[in-house]
């Protein structure tokens, strides 16, 4: 007998909208769905119970690129003002609308204006009672009388909202204390991606061990060493990154990653000891308060044409950025995981990444730890890994079996085996 399992995958919605979104969240919801769905164990099905928009959104989501999946997708979301055509017909045209003079302004924020009093005044119906499992990829569970008798599993990823909270902007510091508290300690169930991250959610929500499970990620199967030198020189070309040898760092730009930290001890290292042919690429999309990692690029003499920002780069071109780089640094101050760590390994490239969190559980022995906020520590692993090939040798293969112990099929195995086991004491 199959287990029947209800997904809440609102992030797909919000990846549609916005596809320099598609990081994170999304793409593990991704690459866990892509193994499940064929699972002959489970039958499955999606929805969206965030709100009105992201139920819309990520129906748009299933309809123009799953669409094999798309009778899978449940909306219970239903408004007394519009139809669901209506509504996206609206958003369409706010979207669509690009002019910037007065009349049309104005007429974006009168349309903005109507579908925030829809989506007020919209509802969600109760769930089916014939499903065995509700599973949350990230937001907060719905109330117990929507969800009635079914059993309820939520993933965190982090904690670092609560223990960080300088970290993000009010929007996500706020909503994610709803998520906790959405959680039943006594009747809910738990995953979380790593160690570290159940270590800090049951310090925190009070939550008992034994109702957290640990399932960790792993990097997309599109993440592998590119050997086509035309393929490599062709990213660099376009992303502007000079002839030469390159550091390379990704993430989005935000305080928590530590990139000014890490330009910083770039600039040290390549002053001391008078590096020339070297430069820093930084991937990735502007996040929370960026603007203090230009300033620290644009601070020294000479440092900003060392320092080449991408901008965001879609997963296809990963593998060759990855793999023309000499290493990659990921000086984060705190991960619920770590994947780009992760897919720099599997693309072969050796790694340098903070002592903290969750990082050592990832990279273990297979790249150098150091403490995210000595500058000395960092300068000297950049400089060690950029002088010594035999090294980064080391470090390229130790990577490469590392990353074998890290799969999405694993990840969806551990799923499953997660549902049977609470399904049991239930």
């Amino acid at each position: 007998m199959s287990i029947k399992v209800l997904y809440e995958v609102s992030n797909l919605g919000y990846g549609y909208s916005d596809k320099k979104s598609r990081a994170g969240i999304f793409r593990v919801i991704e690459s866990i769905l892509d193994e499940i769905i064929t699972n002959p164990e489970l039958d499955i099905y999606f929805t969206s119970l965030c709100d009105f928009r992201s139920s819309l959104l990520t129906q748009q989501y299933f309809v123009e690129e799953k669409n094999n999946l798309s009778r899978q997708n449940l909306n219970y979301w239903h408004s007394p003002l519009i139809s669901r055509t209506q509504y996206i017909k609206v958003l369409k045209n706010i979207h669509d609308n690009k002019s910037k003079n007065l009349p049309n302004r104005l007429k974006r924020k009168i349309q903005a204006t109507f579908l925030q009093i829809i989506e007020f005044l919209s509802d969600f119906d109760d769930l089916q009672d014939d499903f065995d499992i509700y599973h949350s990829f990230f937001h907060a569970l719905p109330p117990r009388d929507k969800t009635g008798n079914i059993t309820r599993l939520i993933t965190i990823y982090d904690m670092i909202p609560l223990l960080q909270p300088d970290s993000f902007d009010n929007t996500i510091s706020q909503y994610f204390p709803k998520i906790i508290n959405s959680i039943d300690r006594d009747r809910d169930w738990v995953i979380c991606i790593s160690e570290s991250t159940k270590n800090d959610f049951c310090k925190i929500a009070k939550m008992p061990s034994e109702r957290v499970f640990v399932t960790p990620l792993a990097a997309s199967n599109s993440f592998h060493v590119q050997t086509d030198m035309d393929k490599i020189q062709s990213v660099r070309k376009k992303y502007g990154i000079p002839t030469g040898k390159y550091i390379l760092a990704l993430s989005t730009l935000e305080p928590r990653k530590n990139t000014a930290h890490l330009i910083k001890c770039f600039y040290q290292m390549i002053e001391e000891e008078k590096i020339n042919d070297v430069y820093l690429v930084l991937v990735g999309s502007q996040g929370w308060l960026y603007e203090n990692i230009f300033h620290t690029a644009d601070s020294k003499p000479n440092l900003r044409e060392r320092v080449i920002f991408t901008g965001y780069l879609p997963e296809n071109e990963l593998s060759s950025i990855y793999s023309g780089a000499s290493f990659f640094v990921y000086p984060s101050l705190y991960e619920g995981f770590g994947l780009p760590p992760l897919e720099a390994m599997q693309c072969g490239t050796p790694v340098i990444v903070s002592n903290t969190s969750s990082l050592p559980e990832v990279v273990g022995d297979a790249g150098i730890l150091i403490d995210p906020k000595s500058e000395d520590e960092l300068c000297q692993a950049m400089l060690h890994l950029l002088i010594n090939s035999t090294e980064r040798d080391k470090f390229s293969q130790k990577g490469l079996e590392r990353s074998q112990l890290f799969n999405w099929s694993q990840c969806a195995s551990n799923t499953i085996n997660t549902y049977k086991k609470i399904l049991d004491d239930k």
